[in-house]
């Protein structure tokens, strides 16, 4: 299951789905805004029925705001409340006083209002689409000749009665729904409070059946644009709540990032609110251009969609960055103003330290200087001089005699005298510990440090003296360890090897004896082969103790590296040939060496003697040489048939070897042996291992006359 939810193709497929949701939803919108623009008239305004429509409620109250404008003006012809001098139908009366500053009386009332209730009737809004009749005070007002309010009311759907008595009381027709205009009459007691006044209103059938047709189809395309948006809206969010928890991770549950992930977050923000605003400042500015008709609508479509789809993809592409970078815990990473903050905190919380650090080393600077008879005595010194050096400036500024002004600059000068000495002792006193340890550490440990004259660092350099001493005589009986070790190795070495000349001697003795039992002869051949490995073993650790005491003898001559290699090969071309490993020698001529030949011999001998033993089968050795910069360089490279878990330097040491099962012959000196006749000779051997990769580096400065 995680492999599908956590599968590339399926986050793909997720993040096409969310781009064709985002980029339906806005089309969809599109489509409906464009549907309900072609009605020229929108009446829907969300009401749950036709017969609760707010546009066919205005339509009946027209007449009533009629009338309040024919009173307004006839107070206040001078003075127009709107820009057309007729107030809006969706301005209240509370609203209408503000603005207009109605007076606090009731003033006289003008005799031509009725000629103003008329002309304002005259201009009304959609009064060809009603029948109304206005009676005040006698006069009545009509469009459609009625003779009275039932005229009016008689089979209309939509209908409203008002009426007003001279005593001021109102009163409404219980079977009209739409009683809005009454505010309207509070606002037409401020100019009459004693005429009569019925307002009778009805929206003519056959318009009512238009309003009705225009408000269902209005009302069904907004629905089905509103379900139709909703829908993609949650598709797109369900894709984006998906991605958003699967993002950052791969089939196998692991945690892994993009490289668009090492862009700032802030980038990625400022990406996706540019892409959501601009989009939408497009989409606004297309939308209108087509709604004035100055655009034609079949292109805006394709441009709509390019425009959403490129919008959602780059907003889904930053959002999830950020959440990838949020869920990996590179939230204050990706972040530029969080890794400044972060940086500053750092640097804050540093300063702070080293401030810190430094208070607390002055205060133990401070205590240990005051625990010791030279810090008091500084101090002291110190606060003093100072002291002196205030008095003279008051003394100057006071202007005191020059007797003393004279004795001031006497002590003055005698106290920086003292400060001078006691630094001064103290810097030769530290100057002589530092070359004493300088010269304990460059490795002469029988150096002394000469006593100070400053008492405190006096047990310093007896600590310090005493661990001079300390080292000599552990150096001496190393060296004493050391010395006696190989003189041990080599007289038991040389006292075998009599006794060991006498087996070896005796035992072919044996061999040559006529008529021996077989089983005999099996014995005869195992003595001399382990005879023979002693001998070697014994020769190894006579000539390992010889060179490491130092009394083994170096006979230099011009040695030619190539015919070196060839010689040690030919001597054990038996073996070479019979180990199945194909030697790869690659060693240039005229490449000059100053050495001992017998003892380079030897260490030649040793290192293939290595490879014939440790070397897997069916394997190649290489064998190569160069020269550059005066040093000549000789390696011998072969795959180990063991697994080599002993460091490289080790296995240059004494009876250490790479077969830690020791299944096969050898002492563990080869080795040895050759490093030591190489540093004898001047060189350096060196080992590397890199897996099973075995190599022996040896190095020689060139032979000068090369």
């Amino acid at each position: 299951m995680n492999r599908i939810l956590y599968s590339p193709i399926t986050k793909a497929l997720a993040v096409v789905l969310c781009i064709l949701c985002l980029t339906g939803g806005v089309l969809v919108v599109t489509d409906g805004i464009l549907k309900t623009d072609g009605e020229h008239n929108f009446i829907y305004r969300f009401e749950s029925s036709f017969e609760d429509s707010t546009y066919m409620q205005e339509l009946l109250d027209a007449p009533a705001y009629a009338v309040m404008d024919a009173y307004f003006t006839a107070y206040h012809a001078e003075h127009d409340s709107t820009e057309d001098g007729h107030p809006e139908l969706t301005t209240s009366a509370g609203e209408m006083e503000a603005e207009t500053g109605l007076p606090n009386g009731i003033p006289t009332l003008p005799p031509d209002v009725g000629s103003h209730i008329q002309d304002a009737l005259d201009h009304l809004y959609h009064s060809h689409q009603l029948n109304y009749l206005v009676e005040w005070n006698g006069q009545i007002f009509t469009n459609c000749n009625a003779a009275s309010t039932d005229d009016i009311l008689r089979g209309a759907s939509f209908s409203s009665l008002i009426r007003r008595d001279e005593q001021g009381n109102i009163s409404v027709d219980t079977s009209t729904p739409y009683e809005k205009a009454l505010d309207l009459f509070s606002y037409i007691d401020r100019f009459d409070t004693t005429g009569a006044l019925t307002i009778c209103v009805s929206v003519k059938d056959t318009y009512a059946a238009e309003c009705e047709v225009l408000w269902e189809r209005q009302a069904s395309t907004v629905t089905e644009t509103l379900i139709a948006g909703s829908l993609l809206a949650l598709g797109a969010l369900a894709q984006m709540v998906y991605l958003a928890c699967v993002c950052g991770k791969n089939k196998r549950g692991e945690q892994r990032i993009l490289w668009i992930d090492y862009v700032w977050s802030e980038i990625h923000l400022a990406f996706a609110a540019g892409a959501v605003a601009g989009g939408t400042l497009l989409y606004i500015l297309l939308l209108e251009e087509v709604l004035y008709a100055r655009f034609p609508p079949r292109l805006l479509y394709p441009i709509v969609g390019a425009l959403a789809a490129l919008a959602s993809a780059i907003l889904l592409t930053s959002l999830l960055s950020v959440i990838r970078n949020i869920k990996t815990r590179r939230g204050v990473d990706a972040s530029l103003i969080l890794s400044l903050l972060r940086l500053l905190w750092r640097g804050l919380v540093r300063v702070c330290r080293y401030i810190s650090r430094v208070c607390r080393a002055t205060g133990q600077g401070l205590v240990r200087l005051l625990s010791q008879k030279t810090g008091v005595l500084s101090m002291v010194m110190l606060a003093v001089y100072t002291l002196l050096l205030v008095v003279g400036v008051f003394a100057t500024v006071v202007h005191f005699d020059d007797m003393f002004l004279r004795l001031w600059l006497v002590a003055v000068v005698v106290a920086f005298v003292l400060i001078c000495r006691t630094l001064v002792k103290r810097a030769v006193d530290l100057d002589s510990l530092y070359k004493g340890v300088k010269e304990v550490q460059s490795g002469n440990v029988s150096h002394r440090i000469p006593a100070p004259k400053s008492t405190e660092l006096k047990p310093l350099a007896d600590s310090i003296n005493g661990i001079a001493e300390g080292l000599d005589k552990a150096v001496a009986d190393k060296v004493r360890a050391e010395r006696m070790k190989a003189e041990l190795i080599t007289n038991v070495s040389h006292d075998l090897k009599t006794p060991l000349t006498s087996i070896i001697n005796y035992t072919e003795l044996l061999s040559q004896i006529e008529g021996l039992p077989e089983e005999a002869k099996d014995y005869v051949t195992i003595l001399t082969k382990k005879n023979m490995r002693l001998k070697n073993l014994t020769q190894d650790l006579f000539d390992i103790s010889k060179v490491q005491s130092g009394n083994e003898e170096v006979l230099w001559e011009k040695l030619d590296v190539a015919l070196l290699i060839e010689q040690a090969m030919a001597e054990q071309d038996g073996e070479i040939s019979s180990s199945e490993l194909p030697f790869c020698v690659q060693i240039p001529r005229e490449l000059y060496i100053l050495a001992d030949g017998r003892k380079m011999s030897r260490v030649v001998g040793n290192l293939l003697n290595n490879i014939l033993k440790y070397a897997m089968p069916h394997t190649r050795v290489f064998i190569t040489a160069c020269g550059a910069d005066g040093v000549i360089t000789v390696e011998f490279k072969n795959v180990s048939a063991y697994p080599l878990h002993v460091d490289p330097e080790e296995l240059a040491g004494r009876f250490v070897r790479g077969d830690e099962a020791r299944s096969t012959e050898g002492s563990g000196l080869g080795l040895a042996i050759a490093k030591s006749y190489t540093e004898l000779c001047g060189g350096a051997l060196n080992i590397a291992t890199d897996g099973d990769l075995f190599k022996v580096i040896l190095t020689f400065p060139a032979h000068p006359a090369q």
